[in-house]
């Protein structure tokens, strides 16, 4: 992570109103963000010094109404593109998610699983990892078939192995130890 990106989160995290949903914020967020990124026309628009602030700015304020981003979202963004920084929002938003999770106390968990998982698993996993952890967790999911069913979650350096090919790792082991 750059080395302007934390005080970008910071300055967010200090300044947001009581109430505020920093969770909408984030999401709506990266939705410009993945579309700045995927769109080379949106990106070099906004990475042009020929281009008036002014119009540049415009145009974010009708792109932010266009994903839900209430006046105190579009005036942080409008800060990021004034002081040059719009190429860098993914970046900025991941810091400020980080730094909101250490305020939360949560903590951030790779699962890989067998196959897709519909919200009352994917709710269980996290139940089960917060209760084994003793925090809040927030899941990254990705699906990966090799490990048959179960899953595999990361959290930091930690490693939860509840996959059926670990089961039959421990089975055939076991079963060698018993001959």
């Amino acid at each position: 992570m750059s080395r302007f990106a934390r005080p970008y989160a910071r300055a967010f995290l200090d300044s947001t109103p009581g109430g505020f949903d920093v969770e909408s914020f984030l999401e709506r967020a990266a939705a410009l963000a993945r579309a700045t990124a995927a769109d080379r026309r949106l990106r070099n628009f906004f990475a042009a010094p020929s281009v008036p602030i002014d119009t540049k700015r415009r145009a974010l304020e009708d792109l932010a109404r266009s994903v839900g981003i209430d006046d105190f979202g579009r005036r942080f963004l409008e800060m990021v593109l004034e002081n040059r920084r719009w190429l860098a929002l993914e970046e900025i938003l991941s810091a400020v998610r980080e730094a909101r999770d250490r305020q939360l106390g949560v903590v951030e968990a790779s699962v890989t699983v067998a196959a897709p998982v519909g919200d009352e698993e994917r709710k269980r996993i996290e139940n089960a990892l917060a209760k084994q952890l003793g925090r809040r967790v927030r899941m990254n999911i990705r699906v990966d078939s090799a490990i048959l069913a179960g899953f595999v979650a990361r959290v930091g350096s930690e490693v939860f192995d509840a996959s059926v090919v670990r089961a039959i790792e421990r089975f055939h082991g076991d079963a060698a130890g018993a001959r």
